[in-house]
């Protein structure tokens, strides 16, 4: 019985590894998200084969337009592939989407005031959002995938980080282990 109690306590801390990637462009505010240009941030994953993605958080610090303009948009799209790195298109301040028609939408961001920075942090959570599956598939791939930014203004910000969160992924085996001493813990207390 202890063999089976430590050896569930193991299978479920070898259950409870969790890792997580984090990835900065190398220029980390992406060029101030500039209006002129859309710009799209190529990141190669290599997960573990026995891991898989939970969540990823998407990070912008302090950012903030340049002025108030009516119909000013920042855009954000997940997308299975674009080159490695950091990449801008000009766009010449063209309102839409540059990358409209492809991968996922993240989400979009309007600042309200606009002028100056006030400490606004955005956080856009794959979970919450339902992208992780997309996430998944496109790394799943070629191991790597893209995020991609489209300002319809001026986005000054000190900083864009991605945060890729995985689990293990129990084996067989592993279940079999935990639903057997399910049963062992049932059937005593059923006795009791």
């Amino acid at each position: 019985m202890k063999l089976l109690a430590i050896t569930t306590l193991l299978t479920l801390a070898a259950l409870s590894q969790a890792a997580s990637f984090t990835f900065e462009p190398a220029d980390k505010d992406l060029y101030d998200l500039d209006h002129y240009d859309a710009v799209s941030w190529g990141i190669a994953l290599n997960i573990p084969s026995d891991q898989r993605i939970t969540n990823a958080t998407l990070e912008i610090k302090n950012i903030y337009d340049w002025t108030q303009e009516n119909n000013d948009i920042l855009q954000i799209r997940l997308l299975d592939s674009a080159p490695l790195g950091v990449k801008t298109y000009y766009d010449n301040q063209a309102a839409g989407d540059y990358f409209g028609n492809q991968g996922v939408a993240v989400g979009t961001w309007t600042d309200p005031i606009g002028g100056q920075a006030r400490g606004v942090n955005l956080k856009f959570d794959f979970a919450q959002l339902g992208l992780v599956d997309d996430l998944t598939n496109y790394v799943k791939n070629d191991g790597k995938f893209a995020l991609t930014f489209d300002p319809d203004c001026h986005y000054f910000n000190d900083g864009v980080k991605l945060t890729v969160h995985t689990e293990a992924v129990p084996e067989p085996a592993t279940m079999s282990v935990l639903g057997l001493s399910a049963l062992v813990g049932l059937r005593k207390k059923l006795k009791k």
